[in-house]
């Protein structure tokens, strides 16, 4: 908010001289700056779903989840990836609405009722994208107990030499930290990226209510 604070700042400076700027043109700029920043997390999402596809792609062509693929039900992957895309979809549907919105709007109340969606809408976007993700990598865990040779063969030999019960802790141990950072480094990376605009868009929302129309 650095450029509106400069114009306050010469708008009291200079009313003597020049005519005065009133509350609409300083609504006009808070109106653009928080539509430029509503078009951006469309955009982003828009690349993001991108990505995603992208990754889906390489990773059901990758040699390395061969072995996964071999024992996860055909039904199954079809039906997370259905899911997966749904919540990015609908998202990018939901911040097109909203930039449409915060477009049209032509009056603060509306606006700030905007901005407090848009912000609302973020915030269950990371949320469900987080909560995809564990759920996710519950499925993995959950598979590769019952069914990964290597981890079957490590049973084995802990149940002859009656170790078993630490192997089941020790698993469950790695998956809980596994799933765990993996649930922070997904929350961090929204927070940087989303969490940048957010505050800006919140800054716009503080000044629009110093505003007395």
């Amino acid at each position: 908010m650095e450029e509106l604070d400069l114009l306050k700042k010469d708008w009291k400076k200079t009313e003597k001289f020049f005519p005065t700027i009133s509350e609409a043109d300083i609504y006009a700029m808070l109106h653009k700056k928080s539509s430029s920043i509503v078009k951006w997390i469309l955009v982003i999402s828009i690349l993001e779903f991108a990505l995603y596809l992208c990754l889906s792609l390489f990773v059901s062509d990758s040699h390395a989840t061969g072995g996964l693929q071999s024992y996860t039900p055909r039904y199954l992957s079809v039906c997370m990836d259905v899911i997966g895309y749904a919540i990015i979809i609908y998202f990018i549907f939901q911040f097109y609405t909203n930039y449409r919105k915060i477009t049209a709007t032509d009056n603060t109340k509306n606006l700030m009722k905007s901005i407090l969606h848009t912000r609302k809408t973020v915030s269950n976007y990371i949320i469900a994208n987080i909560a995809y993700m564990i759920i996710i990598m519950v499925i993995f865990f959950t598979l590769a107990f019952n069914n990964d040779p290597a981890w079957l063969d490590i049973v084995h030999k802990t149940e002859a030499n009656g170790n078993v019960v630490q192997a089941y802790l020790l698993f469950f141990g790695v998956a809980v930290v596994t799933i765990g950072l993996l649930a922070f480094i997904f929350w961090l990376i929204y927070r940087v990226i989303y969490g940048f605009l957010l505050k800006r868009l919140n800054k716009n929302y503080i000044e629009l209510k110093k505003i007395d129309f």
